[in-house]
């Protein structure tokens, strides 16, 4: 269950680790991550960090509390910076889940998000990350390693990822995803790490996280929901904007690229995404659904679950869409 492959690491760094300026030798930084990998196979960890998502209208700032008991059961708790949990991803063996406390809402997919974009939160997903890029190169700068690697497959929000460890005892220390002009995206900073933590079942069960949580309760000016407009429109123009009914606004945008974007208070229970998988919006996980050219991004911020549809937009685009709406103010 919690296996890693020491081969990978050897093939991986033999092929791809370039050494810098007072950094170990190729065999000595194998050997230095392989030992790492098994001792992680035979153990879990939790991990607290502070992220901050650099945007046009300023930053956000989340806070990420990771479980890991194996690659197959584990937690993100993802809150805002006061340490509030407001959404929580989970696995375990019955799938991947994401659970809003103070919603009680919960949303059940399939895929394994770990090794497609979970890797700035996962330590184990950082050291396969390390161990299997073509184009790792490392440096050593005091007490600390410094990994950089280009990001796999490209897209257009972030180009290159560099990834801090521990000299001494090689846990995590700093992640940053750069952009093609290598501004800082996104930027996580570990502020602790320990390993042998004992955890129950009930850790990793999404319907006692849902429940766990104060619930958010309605007041009247909650009740005069409005809806949020994104900032990012890719050139397009709004056309529509109609109340559906007194928490639920549809927006439609025209132009280059045609979508609509539904905004609406969410209702408790559980919601089965059928063939759906999780997108990282960097701090807000979303689930994308849909088939041919039309998708669907889905997601929860502030207490409102959005929904956004095109058939003209890319997975990268709608991010973009997407992300734009956080720090946003009703209107």
């Amino acid at each position: 269950m919690r296996r890693v492959s020491g081969m990978l690491v050897a093939v991986g760094l033999a092929a791809g680790l370039a050494a810098g300026c007072g950094a170990p030798s190729r065999d000595a930084m194998n050997a230095k991550l392989q030992t790492q990998q098994e001792k992680l196979s035979a153990s879990n960890y939790q991990s607290t960090a502070k992220m901050t998502v650099q945007m046009e209208n300023g930053s956000q700032t989340y806070y990420i509390e990771t479980d890991y008991d194996s690659p197959e059961v584990y937690k993100i708790a993802l809150g805002d910076a006061n340490k509030n949990i407001n959404q929580i991803i989970v696995r375990n063996g019955s799938g991947m889940f994401v659970v809003s406390p103070t919603l009680q809402k919960v949303f059940r997919f399939n895929g394994n998000w770990a090794q497609n974009q979970g890797h700035i939160y996962l330590y184990d997903q950082i050291l396969h990350q390390l161990s299997t890029s073509p184009d790792v190169k490392v440096s050593k700068k005091g007490d600390v390693y410094t990994f950089t690697m280009p990001i796999t497959p490209e897209n257009d929000i972030v180009a290159k990822q560099q990834v801090d460890l521990s000299v001494n005892t090689l846990e995590p220390k700093k992640v940053v995803l750069y952009d093609k002009e290598n501004k800082a995206v996104v930027t996580i900073e570990f502020t602790s790490f320990q390993t042998g933590v004992k955890y129950q079942q009930a850790d990793f069960d999404p319907q006692k996280l849902a429940s766990s949580g104060a619930v958010k309760t309605t007041t009247v000016q909650d009740s005069q929901f409005t809806f949020v407009e994104p900032q990012e429109i890719l050139g397009d123009k709004q056309d529509l904007s109609d109340q559906l009914s007194a928490t639920d606004w549809l927006l439609r945008y025209t132009g280059p690229y045609d979508f609509t974007l539904e905004e609406w208070r969410p209702d408790p229970g559980v919601a089965g995404v059928p063939g759906g998988k999780l997108v990282d919006l960097f701090g807000v996980p979303a689930v994308l659904a849909g088939s041919g050219n039309a998708q669907r991004l889905m997601w929860i911020h502030n207490g409102v679950q959005f929904s956004l549809t095109s058939d003209k937009l890319s997975l990268d685009q709608m991010k973009e869409v997407a992300i734009s709406t956080f720090g946003q103010v009703g209107k």
